[in-house]
């Protein structure tokens, strides 16, 4: 697995931009005479909250593992607290950005899947146990 920390320029920002990238690249071991099979992976963008940043996901969660795991591409964005929000005023068009630009820079520049897949993922990976949690009794 490849742990990356990726500066690019967004033409929807009109400046650079950071983020870190999980690529699940030592997934199969070859010899120099084997041919590697390229494969498409699977991506997820993974966004941070308010008053966070592209780092927040790498510590406080079993990401990396869960990526390894299941042969995922993940890709955490700096979103600068701006909502992920297209705001003409100000020239900033975060919502351009994540919501096209940043997957087809990652496609280009990755072998991605082009397939779609919306699930949630969040609570998969950021339980800490996986005990379950007993319902409130009616009536409570």
């Amino acid at each position: 697995m490849a742990l990356l920390q990726i500066d690019f320029f967004s033409e929807s920002l009109m400046r650079t931009v950071t983020m870190n990238a999980i690529i699940p690249t030592d997934k199969t071991l070859f010899t120099q005479h084997e041919k590697r099979e390229i494969k498409e992976y699977k991506a997820l963008y993974l966004l941070h909250g308010g008053y966070g940043n592209y780092t927040d996901w790498l510590g406080g969660t079993r990401v990396q593992a869960w990526a390894q795991d299941k042969d995922l591409a993940v890709f955490m964005p700096s979103g600068d607290n701006k909502f992920y929000i297209d705001n003409p005023d100000s020239g900033e068009m975060y919502g351009s950005f994540i919501g096209k630009e940043l997957i087809e820079f990652t496609r280009k520049t990755f072998p991605l899947s082009q397939r779609q897949i919306v699930k949630d993922f969040f609570i998969k990976f950021t339980k800490k146990s996986t005990k379950k949690v007993p319902e409130a009794p009616h009536g409570s």
